[in-house]
């Protein structure tokens, strides 16, 4: 596994940017996991997506989504076309995929969401690709 990388992913809500921490890692050629947790006790959210991909099938990604307390964990997983989503090239997506599911999960909690993902959060990865 190559070591984890760092994503300046910026979580604001109700307008407020909250304390939170993005990295992601390879686990070989063909599979990326992206990790989003927020610590502060009153939120307590875990998201961690796993995309993994191959050229001659399609790419699948496992979301797990746990918290806030009080909430059960989840799992959401998706199939997709061939070329459309690859940890290998095109992490972009994977992240923008993790970032989508974050905002779902941070959806009921009844805040303003907003998550900004700054072309400069891509920049220890792409020293990487």
């Amino acid at each position: 596994m190559k070591d984890p990388r760092a994503i300046a992913l910026e979580i604001k809500l109700d307008g407020l940017r909250v304390a939170s921490e993005t990295t992601c890692a390879w686990v070989g050629p063909y599979l990326l996991m992206v990790a989003t947790t927020l610590p502060e006790a009153d939120l307590a959210v875990e998201v961690y997506s796993t995309f993994v991909a191959h050229t001659d099938v399609p790419a699948r990604a496992i979301h797990l989504v746990l918290g806030p307390v009080g909430y059960l964990p989840m799992t959401i997983t998706g199939e997709h076309e061939n070329g459309d989503l690859e940890p290998d090239e095109k992490v972009r997506q994977c992240v923008y995929e993790h970032a989508q599911i974050l905002l779902e999960a941070l959806g009921d909690l009844g805040y303003q969401l907003g998550i900004d993902v700054p072309d400069s959060a891509f920049v220890e990865l792409e020293r990487v690709e």
